[in-house]
């Protein structure tokens, strides 16, 4: 019963009313096409720093369905913070965490969802919540079932295996969080009907051959028409297509991104 009403407290200090455009600009004209309102959304704060230096455990877990895929979790800090975090798959209610930078050099590195710099946290590892650079906050890995691998350090640089298969070199001071992010069924999941996607702020998609040339430029035409040989979007504007996908896919993923 506590922890119910500490939920609904806690969101209501960190949460606000979250907005839809519907796809439409400050004159009202429709600028992105196949958006609609939707229900009304609630966007919940997440701690996306995690430097408190403090240990602290997991009480209640639950689902924020509508702005993220992996579930969130309510912890409580030995300094009395409360805040809301992703929680990783193997992490229960009552588990304890550390956010922050070690003073002790023990090696207790390896507990699941703690939140360290990359420079304590093991080789072959999976992470996520991954910070570009430092004190920026994580932009990485951060939906359902999702991490990186620590391949290899290089000087002051960790190189990251992304999910992808781009191989990133990333300052060691940057925060990441220990294990896989929870709710891995996720890609399992299936709209099931018209009316959950209109919920969540789509609009049904109208082929472009199927409208008037006014509308599109693949519209017009008597009876069924093909589309032209250089296919264009809604505007007008070419859409680049790679000629190779198989071979673009795999120049991709041998490429570094050095930051």
């Amino acid at each position: 019963m506590f922890i119910t009403y500490l939920k609904k407290y806690l969101l209501n200090r960190l949460s606000f009313g979250k907005r839809s455009s519907g796809g439409r600009n400050f004159l009202g004209r429709v600028c992105i096409i196949g958006r609609c309102l939707g229900n009304k959304k609630r966007y919940i704060y997440i701690d996306i720093y995690r430097r408190i230096n403090q240990f602290g455990s997991l009480l209640k877990i639950f689902s924020d369905g509508v702005n993220r895929t992996a579930f969130v979790g309510i912890f409580l800090y030995h300094n009395g913070l409360f805040s809301f975090d992703l929680i990783t798959n193997k992490l229960k209610v009552g588990m304890e965490i550390f956010s922050g930078e070690p003073k002790l050099e023990k090696k207790l590195y390896k507990n699941e969802s703690w939140n360290l710099p990359l420079k304590n946290i093991s080789l072959f590892s999976h992470i996520s919540c991954l910070e570009l650079k430092p004190f920026i906050g994580s932009k990485f890995c951060r939906a359902a079932g999702t991490s990186a691998i620590a391949i290899g350090k290089i000087n002051q640089k960790i190189i990251l295996k992304m999910p992808s298969g781009w191989q990133f070199h990333l300052n060691n001071n940057s925060m990441a969080k220990i294990g896989i992010l929870s709710n891995l069924n996720h890609k399992y999941k299936v709209i099931g009907k018209a009316g959950k996607a209109w919920s969540m702020g789509f609009r049904p998609k109208v082929r472009g051959v199927a409208k008037n040339p006014c509308d599109h430029a693949h519209g017009g035409g008597n009876g069924k028409s093909s589309k032209p040989v250089s296919p264009m979007n809604a505007k007008g504007v070419l859409v680049k297509t790679p000629t190779n996908r198989k071979l673009y896919e795999f120049k991709k993923r041998r490429l570094f991104k050095i930051l």
